[in-house]
């Protein structure tokens, strides 16, 4: 499957058929045969990445492998993974892949960057894990951005469970939770915010329609990535 992307998903179901989605209307393409040709291994069985962070459940590492190998043996280009979370191992899934990786946390750093070239102080909206092993943060620090995140508090009230209203079919009722959590970071001085987990966008659509030059959608930043890879890979 020479020149086809591999995506290890599932994680959830619903914000990757979403990266799916952003992928197609990332891609320059006038016809069918012009998109990237996609392998989706999609395992939503994978322990759920933050709750092993925190310690309340089983390592999400093998299976996150199993999937990685499976797609390196399919005989794939590249591989994405469409959950930041998971980005937390990216170092193991990358030093067990033949090829490469596209990393959606870095992706979104330098889409900040883009969008947002004069901002200084960054929020970060995401999971509770993604926070706590700082995948965010220090890319974002290594560009020279001041990343603020949600506090502890906050993670409780509005973030974990919007994101869990949006993982059982609830975007709706997530968006108010979002919204909360938005203002707190601009209160704070956020002139950016990262959507740094893939189901959050889901339950912000309202939000981002009304103030879109704020956000940062890390699934957007993945698409693009992807797309500038294999655009690069097909001029070389």
């Amino acid at each position: 499957m020479d020149g086809f992307l591999g995506i290890v998903g599932g994680m959830g179901p619903l914000a990757t058929a979403d990266f799916l989605k952003k992928l197609v209307e990332a891609t320059p393409a006038q016809c069918d045969q012009e998109h990237i040709p996609v392998l989706l291994y999609g395992d939503c069985t994978v322990p759920d990445r933050t709750a092993y962070i925190v310690g309340k459940g089983p390592s999400p590492l093998p299976k996150l492998l199993t999937g990685i190998r499976f797609l390196n043996d399919a005989g794939v280009r590249a591989i994405c993974v469409p959950c930041n979370t998971s980005h937390s191992w990216f170092d193991e899934l990358q030093a067990a892949s033949k090829v490469p990786l596209i990393h959606i946390v870095d992706a979104c750093a330098r889409a900040v960057r883009r969008a947002h070239p004069d901002a200084r102080r960054v929020g970060v909206l995401s999971t509770e894990g993604v926070h706590r092993t700082r995948v965010y943060a220090d890319s974002l620090q290594r560009l020279g951005f001041e990343p603020l995140c949600p506090t502890p508090d906050e993670f409780a009230r509005w973030v974990s469970p919007g994101i869990a209203h949006v993982k059982a079919g609830r975007p709706g009722d997530a968006a108010p939770l979002f919204r909360a959590a938005t203002a707190s970071l601009v209160e704070r001085g956020a002139e950016s915010v990262v959507l740094g987990c893939t189901e959050i966008p889901l339950g912000m659509e309202r939000q981002r329609a009304e103030t879109p030059s704020l956000f940062v959608d890390s699934t957007e930043a993945l698409a693009r990535a992807v797309v500038d890879f294999f655009q690069a890979e097909r001029t070389a």
